[in-house]
């Protein structure tokens, strides 16, 4: 029962996915002229069906959440219609094709492995700290401490990344461009976790998020995907100036496939 209903989860958000981005795509695009009695936002089903080269019915079910089985020539096919970024289309990929779906690996427990505590303290005086698949701190050195507020383990609303972001008032308040950073997390955690999606440790993130911020249920109602950017990060200093990171997302190699270390490097 629970492999079916994991099934189901992933048709359904194969479907809200290819909604959104249906309706984000300008018709004109593709040459469609659309008169003024026209309410619709972007394309309608049977235009991204008619331009695909698949049946109307057959696309339906598809948003509908129905089991199909899409080849990748049709998946290919959609992605060029609704103008996907790379990102986005290897996310219509995980969602559409089961088997590329990797079984879930356990969380790092509370001891993470000892090589990424020394690699972190190796990055000072940068600020650096590692998170699970689930965006949960496993480890940091004292640089980020002092930057981020300190870490705790033990309270769920300061040991998760997304949950500093949206529960944490401090947080809103450190970064200059919160809005804009908030945004693509969100993006980019949807997009790494397509493929456990369903998990407890997903779950146990995604809910209470969107029971108790607004804010986050309507952005992850917006289906974005993103990859993790090189960008630099205004935060705000405890005198209220504005001190610019460089920022990095790695992916260390040999201590764990789902484990991610984040490096802010200072500027000036």
């Amino acid at each position: 029962m629970l492999e079916q209903t994991t099934e189901m989860d992933r048709r359904k958000e194969l479907g809200r996915f290819l909604r959104a981005m249906r309706e984000r795509v300008e018709p004109s695009r593709h040459g469609i002229r659309t008169g003024t009695r026209r309410r619709a936002s972007g394309l309608l089903r049977e235009e991204v069906a008619l331009l695909a080269g698949i049946s109307a019915t057959w696309y339906m079910w598809l948003e509908q959440g129905r089991e199909a089985n899409p080849s990748a020539q049709v998946l290919n096919a959609l992605a060029d219609v609704l103008d996907l970024v790379p990102v986005e289309h290897q996310h219509l990929f995980k969602l559409a094709k089961p088997e590329w779906r990797p079984e879930a690996t356990p969380l790092e427990g509370p001891s993470p492995d000892p090589r990424i505590v020394g690699l972190l303290a190796t990055l000072s005086p940068n600020p650096a700290y590692a998170l699970n698949r689930a965006w949960d701190f496993i480890a940091w050195n004292d640089e980020a401490a002092d930057l981020f507020g300190g870490f705790d383990q033990d309270d769920p609303a300061r040991r998760n990344l997304l949950a500093r972001f949206f529960l944490d008032p401090a947080w809103r308040g450190l970064f200059a461009d919160w809005e804009v950073v908030a945004r693509s997390a969100i993006a980019q955690f949807r997009a790494v976790t397509v493929e456990y999606a369903s998990a407890a440790d997903i779950r146990a993130v995604l809910d209470p998020l969107k029971a108790l911020s607004p804010h986050f249920a309507r952005q992850w109602a917006e289906m974005r995907v993103e990859e993790a950017p090189i960008w630099s990060k205004r935060m705000v200093g405890p005198s209220g100036e504005i001190r610019v990171y460089d920022y990095f997302m790695l992916t260390p190699v040999g201590v764990g496939k789902e484990i991610t270390l984040s490096l802010y490097r200072k500027r000036g």
